[in-house]
């Protein structure tokens, strides 16, 4: 089904050594080719690390700028320039910890000082994918941080952040957890936060947070539902300046909804007057073992009312999926309740009425030869969609014994019968891939 062209030769001096260009021809109906780039980070973006694990990762962990994207220009030659961002570091799944009798979610931060920061990529056609500047997030006057926010605060996970050798390290009030990003036409970003979920409005050239919205302060409270480290992952701005935030996930409303849920919410914003209103997009429910798997990966905005997104996750076949959809908003109601309940309590019968947005598949990625969990960045230019992969800083935590992390507690900071942490390189680089279409988008568009 697809051919490969002649590889461009790799650039010198950075951190990925896969080759920095390829190009694929395709016999999918929709793409026309695939420009296929290893986006290249310099040395001096590299995170520091100097932890227990330092020989597997001599030089650091290169920066991942995978979890966001958007198009900030393009040039009369064709030379495309990118808004990314990158999450909150370098941080990797861990056993639960014991706590008197409650089991707490954690994570491993191996580099708890990393402040979370955007980046500008340019991609040179048919050459290569450079990061060229990065910016940290700074919160009332600070650098921002990765570290889970306190307990009880707004926002907070209940995780316990622990350091690659199992020490507790103190939860941060500028945590942040970015995962989508976008420029409005005055060139400040809206960034969305998937720890609130917050919704940051930016300023561009320092990186300064000029607002922050959260569930109850200028956001829907409903929103204080999303599941742990499933809050916004995707934000889009439609010509008419309205901004639009989209969970991850389904929401878990008294802990009852999150694998029985049949929608994932998407919030809208006017910031002219601070009016909001979620909107219902219906996941592949029969795709899934329980609606909980569906995770967007990010979302962009054709014209007001229509939008590029991509919902993913492992299906109930077990295989991963990373499906492309075009949606339409217009006609969708705001959601409310349902005989007096949140409508995620909602069956598929009770739900015939709700006017959901309307979606189109367009592809699966994996019919391109994606072999990525995660796609997470999404943008449009001319004539195409550019697609990037969140590598979570090309780190992966295993546990020596083989076990599972989630079939053993670390207990007094120490895991049991004498099991150890490991850290090693997943070989996993962050790749943009260009997709040239041989149709329109409008003619996927939602009937």
């Amino acid at each position: 089904m697809f051919k490969l062209l002649p590889i461009a030769a790799l650039l010198a001096g950075f951190v990925h050594a896969a080759p920095a260009f390829e190009l694929q021809t395709s016999e999918h109906p929709a793409i026309a080719s695939i420009e296929r780039y290893a986006v290249q980070s310099p040395s001096k973006e590299n995170i520091p690390y100097n932890g227990a694990f330092v020989s597997a990762f001599p030089k650091g962990f290169g920066f991942a700028p995978g979890s966001g994207l958007a198009l900030k220009k393009m040039d009369k030659d064709g030379t495309l320039y990118f808004w990314a961002t990158g999450d909150r570091g370098p941080n990797g799944d861990a056993p639960k910890v014991l706590e008197g009798e409650k089991k707490r979610e954690a994570k491993i931060f191996l580099a708890p000082d990393y402040a979370p920061r955007f980046a500008e990529i340019k991609v040179t056609r048919k050459q290569s994918a450079d990061v060229i500047s990065s910016k940290p997030f700074l919160i009332d006057g600070e650098v921002a941080s990765g570290l889970p926010l306190p307990k009880g605060t707004v926002g907070a996970t209940g995780e316990v952040a622990l350091t690659d050798s199992l020490k507790t390290l103190k939860a941060s009030t500028r945590g942040i957890d970015p995962e989508g990003i976008v420029s409005d036409k005055n060139g400040k970003l809206w960034v969305a936060d998937e720890y609130g979920p917050f919704l940051m409005h930016v300023d561009a050239a320092s990186g300064k947070v000029l607002k922050q919205l959260a569930p109850g302060k200028g956001l829907p409270e409903v929103l204080k539902h999303r599941q742990p480290n499933r809050g916004f992952e995707a934000v889009a701005v439609t010509p008419n300046g309205k901004v639009y935030a989209m969970l991850q996930s389904t929401l878990n409303v008294d802990g009852e909804t999150k694998s029985s849920a049949q929608f994932i919410r998407l919030v809208e914003l006017d910031p002219a007057t601070g009016a909001t209103r979620t909107l219902a997009y219906p996941l592949d429910v029969d795709a899934y073992k329980k609606t909980g798997d569906a995770k967007i990966g990010d979302l962009v905005a054709i014209d007001d009312t229509r939008f590029a997104l991509i919902e993913q996750g492992k299906g109930k076949d077990k295989k991963l999926r990373n499906v492309l959809y075009v949606i339409d908003i217009a006609g969708a109601d705001n959601l409310v309740a349902i005989d007096g309940k949140e409508p995620e309590f909602a069956s598929k019968e009770a739900l015939a009425n709700v006017k959901m947005i309307r979606k189109q598949r367009v592809l699966d990625l994996r019919e391109l030869g994606w072999k990525a969990e995660k796609a997470e960045g999404l943008a449009l230019f001319e004539n195409g969609i550019a697609i990037m992969n969140d590598n979570d800083f090309g780190l992966k935590t295993d546990l020596a014994s083989g076990k599972d992390v989630d079939d053993v507690l670390i207990k007094d900071g120490q895991l049991p019968d004498g099991d150890s942490l490991v850290v090693a390189p997943s070989g996993e680089a962050t790749d943009l891939w260009l997709l040239n279409l041989k149709q329109p988008l409008k003619n996927y568009f939602p009937k």
